[in-house]
């Protein structure tokens, strides 16, 4: 259900300060906007009789996250004037149930309460059960004068560590998002410079130019999506157009190449990338991209079947066939539509913030099946996975700042060696594992001194580990049991293939 809602004290001027979508005839500004957005805007925000002008806009999400059922998506428009006072709302939508990004949404507001003196801006969140889950960390300038209309927000995912810098170092150990460059021998050549951009939800792109060669090919840009390896302590991207690469993990800022068969290269030459902690991603050419288009309220959104991202795609080069395709193939105004492109991903500037990549079409190729973007969901086995311990003995557990996250591995393998931390210390052992049952030997710990709260956490994993006798596992979650059966640990997997 979307509803409307005014500032406090602006119901004299806007009409009722909540209100749903009524039910009596709208007047001709209503009749009007629900004509042009209706069709577009499923869920769309009413707008009242004393409104005359309508923002629209798109929220997008980069991570490849399905919303809850029963989330909540809010835009807000609001005088942030004056900085030693709270932003003060103009007007706002609040849609519930929005279904899956990209969110499409109109705001009504009344032309007559702008005061030509202030600045006004559009925020927006995605909340679930009254908890935050997304929310837009730019400001977006909105209501100029001869200002656009139609705006594209890029919402962020909300956590414990999203306010700061400082964020627990992920199970692989690399400090993310960041760009690794780093110029690599290659026969033949006088080297393969590489751009690598990786960001931590598991998505990947990168670009390598052949330098001083006479042979092709000069460059090839790719996109993708990476899992960890625990078993080698390394990455492997999953491409588009080749088959895998991997690199040893030998910091929080350092990758090593392998051989093609992801063995370590005995050599005296530099075959490391490297990174200075920042994210400056690169301009790619020339890719051959499958994925969902979609089109809302004038604005076509590309997601890309291997990485799962979403680039706005530029109106522009071959867009206009694209556009033609995606309408005669569309069942309803809106729907997804599965699209086989030629194009680049080139950096465009946004509304508000750093410029992103926007996907450039050179060549519309086919329309495709629903079914030719599917990708089966990942089934996690119980070893060689990167198990992220969520929660000991009925409490919850938080990765601390500039820490390895707490996780669990347990090795493959005719040893069956385990290993597990809670960003301290590193506990090494064996473990015994038949049907559902399975225990931990005690384990030797490095021996840092850990400080608060993580020295009563890594006692509190210890004790979890020497009580288990079970574990349950169901699909890509993991619950270490004791005796009775009572819960001890519970632990997702995460940087599946």
């Amino acid at each position: 259900m979307t509803t409307y809602e005014t500032a406090p004290g602006e119901g004299a001027r806007l009409g009722a300060t909540r209100r749903a979508c009524p039910a009596s005839p709208p007047s001709l500004v209503g009749r009007v906007v629900a004509r042009l957005l209706g069709l577009l805007l499923a869920g769309a925000a009413c707008v009242p009789a004393a409104a005359a002008e309508t923002l629209t806009g798109t929220a997008l999400i980069r991570e490849r996250i399905a919303l809850p059922q029963g989330a909540t998506f809010e835009a807000v428009i609001a005088d942030i004037s004056r900085a030693d006072a709270p932003a003060r709302p103009l007007a706002r939508t609040v849609i519930d149930d929005p279904g899956q990004p990209p969110i499409a949404f109109a705001i009504g507001y009344d032309p007559a309460a702008l005061d030509s003196r202030s600045f006004y801006a559009l925020r927006a969140t995605l909340r679930h059960q009254g908890r935050l889950l997304f929310t837009a960390d730019t400001v977006t300038r909105v209501l100029q004068q001869d200002g656009p209309h139609g705006v594209e927000l890029v919402l962020k995912r909300a956590g414990p560590d999203s306010s700061g810098p400082a964020g627990p170092l992920p199970a692989h150990g690399l400090r993310l998002p960041a760009t690794f460059r780093g110029t690599l021998p290659f026969a033949d050549f006088e080297g393969v410079r590489h751009h690598l951009d990786l960001w931590p939800d598991q998505y990947y792109q990168m670009r390598r130019e052949w330098l001083g060669g006479e042979t092709s090919p000069s460059r090839r840009d790719e996109i993708g999506r990476w899992y960890a390896d625990p078993a080698r302590d390394a990455i492997v991207l999953h491409g588009a157009s080749e088959m895998p690469l991997v690199w040893e993990v030998k910091g929080p800022d350092r990758l090593r190449q392998t051989d093609l068969a992801g063995n370590p290269i005995e050599s005296d030459r530099d075959h490391a990338l490297t990174s200075d902690g920042t994210l400056e991603p690169t301009e790619l050419e020339d890719l051959f991209m499958l994925g969902r288009m979609t089109y809302k309220a004038d604005t076509a959104t590309f997601e890309e079947c291997v990485s799962g991202v979403h680039y706005p795609i530029a109106q522009d080069g071959g867009y206009g066939a694209l556009e033609r395709a995606y309408l005669e193939a569309a069942p309803r105004p809106g729907a997804p539509v599965t699209v086989h492109v030629e194009g680049d991903l080139a950096l465009r500037p946004a509304t508000e913030g750093a410029a992103r990549a926007s996907l450039v079409v050179d060549r519309f190729i086919a329309v495709r099946g629903d079914d030719a973007c599917t990708r089966p969901e990942p089934q996690a086995a119980l070893t060689d996975t990167y198990w992220r311990i969520d929660s000991l003995i009925g409490d919850d557990v938080r990765a601390q700042a500039n820490r390895r996250e707490p996780h669990l591995v347990l090795h493959g393998g005719a040893e069956r060696r385990f290993r597990a931390t809670v960003g301290c210390n590193r506990i090494v052992s064996r473990y015994e594992v038949a049907d559902d049952a399975l225990t931990f030997e005690p384990g030797a710990l490095t021996r840092m001194a850990c400080p608060p709260p993580l020295d009563a956490l890594e006692r509190t994993l210890l004790a979890a580990l020497s009580l288990t006798r079970t574990a349950r596992q169901e699909g890509q979650t993991l619950d270490l049991l004791d005796a009775e059966g009572m819960p001890l640990a519970h632990l997702p997997a995460v940087y599946l293939r």
